[in-house]
């Protein structure tokens, strides 16, 4: 979801009672979680990279869909390893995400975009999967269009040559589907969305990503890709989360061992920027927040039938945290300044167990 802070979804349940007071009683509430940068695209790309902000990533790569530089200025960096340095968008084959770590083990992820494949030639030359634009070309993307609000800056994986440049790995990129099944256009033959995924556990990814469009993660309001948005930002983000997370707890790979969580890219541009967990700037960028340390505090959920219902978690957290609990659970190195992170959501969520 995007751009709100704590105070103004779970702090305030007249326009998001299911955000705010109905899912935090089914798990826990991460109260101090925390992005690590503004705008949206340096935090989506740090919660599955461990890469930290820089100026390209920083304007959400507004200018284009830029590779960094071939030869990039030097910077003296004493920080994580495997941190690229300078300024750019779209990161060298060298660059792993999690999508290459969970691959390379042997374990299944999907990321399901909502509205991808909507409008094919708007998302990219991929078409209904895998949509992003041509490297070093424009993002037609950038704006919402009507009936499709997918926005490649919000889908951290086509941000990595490691996977666009991978036919294999760029398939796992898909429509999110409708709440029946139904995907948006003939050209995804073959291609499963979320619903038709969770039906069984053998066919539910190991990790599954979901990304809503521009109008149900609350960035966008009014909307213009939606016939029939909500009263706000809020209750637009609850609508969404309403129809879609029963039909996630509901499903045989949820119920056996599953684990949802409802995160945040930042708080509102403006009103918080201020970080945890001992966060560095990169090499690119000496205030990841812009106009301060961070991205601002959040708040998080996480719920699971191995999480005490009601839990209230005081602990900082942020996303570099967050990509390294992720890969411990799946028995991954840590990424980038995920390497950093001075604490997991699995250790401080460990005493809520049921």
């Amino acid at each position: 979801m995007e751009n709100e802070a704590s105070a103004a979804t779970f702090g305030s349940p007249q326009d998001d009672p299911y955000l705010a007071r109905t899912l935090p009683a089914q798990g826990a509430f991460l109260q101090n979680y925390y992005g690590v940068g503004h705008n949206s695209l340096d935090n989506y790309v740090a919660l599955v990279s461990g890469q930290p902000p820089n100026p390209s990533t920083q304007g959400d790569c507004a200018s284009g869909f830029n590779d960094f530089p071939s030869s990039p200025a030097p910077a003296p960096w004493s920080g994580a390893a495997g941190i690229e340095p300078g300024a750019g968008c779209v990161y060298p084959a060298s660059v792993q995400s999690l999508a290459n770590q969970l691959t390379g083990k042997g374990l299944s992820w999907k990321a399901y975009m909502e509205d991808m494949g909507n409008n094919p030639g708007r998302d990219g030359t991929q078409g209904s999967v895998c949509g992003h634009p041509t490297p070093n070309t424009n993002d037609a993307t950038e704006h919402a269009a009507p009936g499709d609000g997918y926005a490649a800056r919000h889908d951290p994986f086509v941000y990595f040559h490691a996977v666009i440049d991978n036919p294999a790995l760029c398939s796992h990129i898909v429509p999110l589907g409708s709440t029946s099944g139904t995907m948006p256009h003939s050209d995804t033959s073959g291609v499963t969305g979320l619903v038709s995924d969770l039906r069984s556990v053998a066919t539910t990814p190991n990790l599954s990503w979901v990304t809503p469009d521009l109008c149900d993660d609350g960035h966008d309001y009014p909307c213009i890709n939606e016939a029939a948005p909500g009263a706000n930002r809020v209750a637009n983000i609850d609508s969404f989360l309403h129809q879609w997370v029963p039909i996630i707890t509901g499903s045989p790979a949820y119920q056996k061992d599953g684990l949802l969580e409802i995160t945040f890219d930042e708080a509102e541009l403006g009103a918080d920027s201020t970080a945890c967990c001992n966060e560095a700037a990169g090499p690119a960028s000496s205030t990841p927040g812009l106009n301060g340390p961070g991205g601002g505090r959040t708040g998080t959920l996480l719920i699971s039938p191995f999480i005490r219902a009601g839990s209230v978690v005081s602990t900082e957290l942020n996303h570099y945290s967050n990509l390294t609990s992720i890969e411990d659970i799946f028995g991954l190195p840590p990424l980038g300044d995920a390497q950093t992170a001075p604490t997991t959501w699995i250790a401080v969520v460990s005493a809520t167990k049921q």
